[in-house]
Parts: C-alpha cells; sequence; structure tokens
C-alpha cells in the first residue's frame, strides 16, 4: 500500500490540464492528488502554444511573468497561400497579450515547481486503474509501477505493479488523453467526427526573424502552419492529404468492426520517428524543401537550418458524448480532439479544469449546489459543438476574400481562439458564426 492524506479531488493526468486543473484546485484549499503513468513530464509533443484566454488564467494563478519569461509572443497571425500573403490578424488588441510560443515541457515543468510549492507532489509512474461510485463519490483503486529486472542469460528490465491503493473521494478529473480510463467508465462514447489527417512536423534552426508571426498557409487539399519557437527555432508542419498509414487505420478498422469505434489509435509523440518506407521519405530534408516550395515558395528555404525534431503526426476529430456526472468528470484530450493548427484542445482544456475547479471549490469548501459542474458540461459541449460545426460553424460576409470564404469552414480549427474571442479574430477575416438554416449574405 502507498499513499499521502486522503484528497477530495483525485486527478488523472499530469499534462498541461491536469497540472493546471490540479495548481486550481490547491490555491482554493481544495486536497488534491495528482498521478501519471509516465516517468516524468512530457519531453516533446505537438502542442505549443498558449491563447490570449489561456494566459488571462496564468495571470489569475500567479505564473503569467514565469510564463512569459520561457516563451516567443506571437502578435500577428497570417494567412497565406503559394502566391503570398492574403490576411493579417492582430492577436495584441484590447489589451491582449497575443499568443505565447511555450514548449509543453517547460510549461508542465512550471507547473509542477508551481504545485510542489503548494505541497502538492505529483504522483508519476501511477495508474487509476479501477473506479466504482459509492455513496459519497467514488472509490479509486491506483496502481504503482516500477521497473523489475529478470532473465538470467539476457537480463532485461520491464514495468510491473509494485503496489497499490484504494481511495475514497468526493470527485475524480479526468485529463488523461484520448485513451482516457475516466472516460470510458463514464461509458461515453467518443466518435469520430471526420476523418483523420496526417502532418508531417519539421522543427528547424530558423536562420530568420520570424517578427513575431505565425502564418497558415492554405493551398489545393493542404493546410500548412508556420510558428516560430523560443531559442531562434521554428516549425513547419505540411498536411499530407494523400498520406495513408495501413497499420494506423487498419487499427481502426478492426476497432470499428469490434464495436470501438470510439477508442482513437495511437498518436506518435515523444520521439522522433524512425519508420522504414514511405514514412521515412516524408521525413527527409529534401521533402521539406519541396513542400516549402510548392506550398510557400515565398519563405525562402535558406532559412532552414538543421532540422531538430521530425515526425508524422495522425490528428483525430473526435467529441466524447458527454464531460462527466455525478463524482466523474473529463477536462482536455480525454472529452475531445481536434485539428492541430489553432492549438484548440489543449487550450480549452485549460479553461475546461479551471471551471470544473472553480466549481468543486464551490461545491466542497462553501455547500454550493452540484449543479454547478452541470453548468461547467453545458458550457464546454456548447463550445466544442461550435467549434466542430456541428451548430453551424463560419461563414463569409459580404466583401469576405475569395480564399477565405472559400475556407471558411477549415478555419474554424485553424484560428488561435475559442468562444467569443474565436468569433472576434474570424470577424477581422470577415466570417461570422451562423447556425444551421441561418439566412447568410450572398
Amino acid at each position: 500500500m502507498f499513499g499521502d492524506k486522503t484528497p477530495q479531488v483525485l486527478i488523472a493526468g499530469a499534462g498541461p490540464v491536469g497540472l493546471f486543473t490540479a495548481l486550481c484546485l490547491a490555491r482554493r484549499g481544495v486536497g488534491v492528488r495528482i498521478v501519471d503513468t509516465g516517468i516524468w513530464g512530457c519531453t516533446h509533443s505537438y502542442a505549443l502554444a498558449l491563447h490570449a484566454q489561456a494566459l488571462d488564467l496564468f495571470r489569475e494563478v500567479g505564473l503569467l511573468d514565469r510564463v512569459l519569461g520561457s516563451s516567443y509572443l506571437v502578435k500577428q497571425w497570417n494567412l497565406a497561400d503559394k502566391d503570398g500573403m492574403r490576411a493579417r490578424l492582430a492577436l495584441d488588441r484590447d489589451g491582449a497579450d497575443g499568443v505565447a510560443v511555450v514548449r509543453q515541457d517547460v510549461l508542465e515543468a512550471m507547473l509542477e515547481r508551481a504545485l510542489n510549492e503548494l505541497g502538492v507532489k505529483v504522483g508519476w509512474r501511477q495508474e487509476v486503474s479501477k473506479l466504482e461510485n459509492t455513496a459519497d463519490g467514488v472509490r479509486a483503486t491506483t496502481s504503482r509501477f516500477e521497473k523489475e529486472s529478470r532473465g538470467y542469460a539476457v537480463a532485461h528490465t520491464e514495468w510491473v505493479i509494485a503496489g497499490w491503493s484504494e481511495l475514497d473521494v468526493p470527485y475524480v478529473i479526468g485529463a488523461d488523453g484520448y485513451n482516457s480510463r475516466v472516460r470510458r467508465a463514464l461509458h461515453y462514447d467518443f466518435p469520430e467526427l471526420a476523418p483523420a489527417e496526417y502532418y508531417a512536423v519539421f522543427e528547424f534552426a530558423a536562420n530568420t526573424d520570424l517578427h513575431h508571426e505565425m502564418t497558415l498557409t492554405l493551398g489545393d487539399g493542404s493546410c500548412d502552419v508556420l510558428w516560430p519557437l523560443p531559442g531562434g527555432d521554428a516549425r513547419w508542419s505540411f498536411r499530407l492529404p494523400e498520406h495513408h498509414d495501413e497499420a494506423a487505420e487498419g487499427v481502426k478498422d478492426v476497432l470499428d468492426r469490434s464495436g470501438f469505434g470510439h477508442f482513437p489509435t495511437e498518436r506518435i509523440k515523444d520521439r522522433m520517428l524512425r519508420s522504414e518506407g514511405e514514412r521515412d521519405a516524408l521525413l527527409t530534408d529534401e521533402h521539406l524543401h519541396r513542400l516549402v516550395a510548392e506550398r510557400a515558395p515565398w519563405f525562402d528555404r535558406a532559412h532552414i537550418g538543421a532540422v531538430s525534431w521530425r515526425t508524422v503526426v495522425r490528428f483525430e476529430r473526435r467529441l466524447a458524448t458527454g464531460f462527466g456526472h455525478g463524482p466523474l468528470w473529463l477536462a482536455g484530450d480525454a472529452a475531445h480532439l481536434t485539428g492541430p493548427a489553432g492549438i484548440q484542445s489543449m487550450n480549452a482544456g485549460l479553461q475546461e479544469g479551471h471551471d470544473l475547479a472553480v466549481a468543486m471549490a464551490a461545491i466542497l469548501r462553501d455547500g454550493a449546489s452540484p449543479t454547478l459542474l452541470d453548468g461547467c458540461a453545458q458550457r464546454a459541449t456548447q463550445m466544442w459543438r461550435q467549434l466542430h460545426g456541428q451548430d453551424g460553424g463560419l461563414h463569409a460576409e459580404a466583401g469576405c476574400d475569395p480564399l477565405i470564404a472559400a475556407h471558411a469552414g477549415e478555419l474554424l480549427s485553424c484560428l488561435p481562439a475559442t468562444g467569443e474571442a474565436l468569433g472576434a479574430l474570424a470577424g477581422q477575416l470577415g466570417l461570422a458564426f451562423a447556425a444551421h438554416g441561418a439566412a447568410r449574405p450572398v
């Protein structure tokens, strides 16, 4: 057996959403435990930027200066095609800081330090392995893993369960990613809303000043994004409309036939891809230069220095059939997945975690009604139905640039904002939200 003082909230998953949610709870005096199956925080991931609304949340918890000190601020969003720039959006209007580009491992280390300062330690190598509803909340079984050496002639190590604990808590928050055990305990489906997309991702030394700007490039079947990174690096992400990963799609087909189509397939993370055949060809320096020449010839290929990270990533679009009920709740990728360009899933997850923390603190500390949590779920569901275009989506207003009008639906997941802020950015492009069936300008 192992463990510490029984918490009031158990959080599964120590990514940015789980850590931030734990911090929001701890700052409100709520006892919290957070566990993660990893050995330590993520070393490399796709998510890399904090929207202006997320920066407001970090200001609230006293971490804004730390975040900005480790970030590269993006103040302008550009829209281009292969012929050049078509539109520019200001991201620092009305007192906003802009979008802060910060590596996920840096962000997670910052959040973990802030939790440690409040006496909360992350339980690494631990998994929430079982959840049972009780009269007062939920009974959670948490397993702890250790490496064990085995073998005589040839020694090897493997992870084994070294201990377990049971604890009764009023609430569990699943911030445990796209294969969420908490979501499965809720018996929620996680349907795919659109076909998966593959991206070739290259990070490299940028031999130029990117002037605090990011650029989205649209083409025939392509949607590519250039991000500046802290330290003088940059990232190009190129959609691969013709790419089909037979292994990944085969797994998905088996799951579909077996009635488990709501389970997402694995996403490459934390490592450079070193596979054979077509994927290797997609990740060569030569292919990177060819993609730039074909899709963004206005970007001088001489500005691309040594490549430090390259991978092919499969992105799915999914939305859980609920955000929680009773003692079990979801935030972040456990509840939703979307396209990569706007970094919306992580940023929305931070807001969801904050909302859950505020509601749970009011319930546990102040005796407020548990229906506060139902309101959190309703707001999150409404926002994600909008982000996935299920309640209408973006449509062109009179005078909108033809390129923007033709890609209005696609741009919904490409703008670095959610909710009202997304509507404001879309307005700068001549786009507006409209419900299904509503009259639209011609």
